[in-house]
């Protein structure tokens, strides 16, 4: 089970937007880790490092989409959009790192930050319930898209697969550790309002 970040050990510390929006990226990284791993050991086959970080972006963009959806009744619309930009250019950070270990020198930023924008307006309409998770509409394109970084060999059972299984369980994992890293912003958060920007610019 991957190790998440759940807290902060000064409670009493109010928090930057910045620095909530690391916290949460380092907890998506490691839950779309986790999701690949829970994968590949249910049967299904990645062959390259460049693949699992399809896979892993995928599922990131997921999971962002649904820290908006937990931030919508408890934030201002100009604060859910910085802690939303936060959270995803410290993910293009952690992915810029990662695809240079396994793809080799180059800048990787702009299309991961192109693939979460696209996930905005495709995930946008979709339904998701804090108790009981994602709609099967949000789900279905979750798994379509999981799908589509995998080889052909398990494509017909990749889909189920996220609807009845995985992207339940990283809903779980993720609304597990919201809350705990958002209270401290949340008390005084007009102080961090420093961030801008509709989608994740550069």
């Amino acid at each position: 089970m991957a190790r998440l970040k759940t807290g902060w050990s000064d409670t009493n510390k109010v928090r930057s937007l910045e620095d909530v929006g690391g916290a949460i990226s380092f907890d998506i990284w490691q839950i779309s880790g986790q999701g690949l791993l829970e994968l590949e050991n249910e049967g299904f086959q990645t062959d390259t490092g460049s693949q699992r970080l399809d896979v892993i972006t995928e599922y990131a963009a997921y999971l962002i989409q649904l820290v908006d959806r937990f931030l919508f009744d408890s934030f201002e619309l100009e604060h859910r959009k910085s802690l939303i930009t936060a959270t995803g250019l410290h993910l293009a950070g952690i992915m810029q790192d990662n695809r240079q270990d396994t793809d080799g020198a180059g800048d990787y930023t702009a299309s991961f930050l192109e693939t979460l924008n696209n996930r905005i307006g495709e995930y946008s309409n979709c339904l998701v319930d804090k108790k009981e998770g994602p709609s099967f509409v949000f789900l279905r394109l979750l798994g379509d898209h999981i799908t589509a970084q995998m080889g052909a060999k398990d494509a017909k059972w990749i889909t189920t697969y996220v609807i009845d299984i995985a992207g339940e369980k990283l809903f779980r994992d993720l609304y597990r550790v919201l809350p705990g890293l958002l209270n401290p912003a949340q008390r005084e958060i007009p102080e961090f309002d420093r961030l801008r920007g509709k989608n994740f610019d550069r």
